[in-house]
């Protein structure tokens, strides 16, 4: 007799089957993990900037508070010290003037009544320490673009 005929018939036991709640289980969880990472990055640059008045307004609350303020640059206060690197100046809108420290180069656009946005931290003597400075990109650099552009 062989071992076939010594055994009687039984089924090989078929190949496992993943189970379908092993797959939505694993989707539930890359998916939390996805949505997670976009939330958190979200949260750190969706910042939206004060005006100057704005910021006044916070009174104490807004020191030592990471914000972004937009203002125009006074050009009667610019100071830089180029061996340092530090930038001093002063952004006012309608109703405010607040003084503002950056460390770092010059951009090559910030003049008198240039639009910047600063970011950084309002210090307890009431001067903003910007970690980031901004410029705007002047309107009449647009008018001119527009001016020279050749019709096709």
């Amino acid at each position: 007799m062989t071992t076939e005929e010594r055994m009687p018939d039984m089924e090989m036991p078929a190949a496992s089957k993943p189970r379908p709640t092993k797959f939505i289980v694993g989707g539930f969880i890359i998916a939390a993990v996805v949505i997670y990472l976009i939330v958190s990055s979200l949260g750190g640059s969706t910042a939206y900037y004060l005006t100057v008045a704005e910021l006044m307004a916070k009174g104490p609350a807004a020191v030592g508070e990471k914000v972004r303020v937009s203002g125009v640059v006074d050009g009667a206060n610019i100071q830089y010290d180029q061996q340092n690197l530090v930038l001093r100046f002063d952004i006012v809108d309608n109703s405010g003037r607040l003084p503002v420290v950056y460390h770092g180069p010059r951009p090559d656009m910030f003049q008198d009544q240039a639009e910047a946005v600063v970011e950084g931290k309002l210090n307890a003597n009431g001067v903003f320490e910007a970690s980031n400075l901004l410029l705007k990109c002047p309107s009449k650099y647009e008018a001119a673009a527009t001016a020279t552009a050749s019709p096709r």
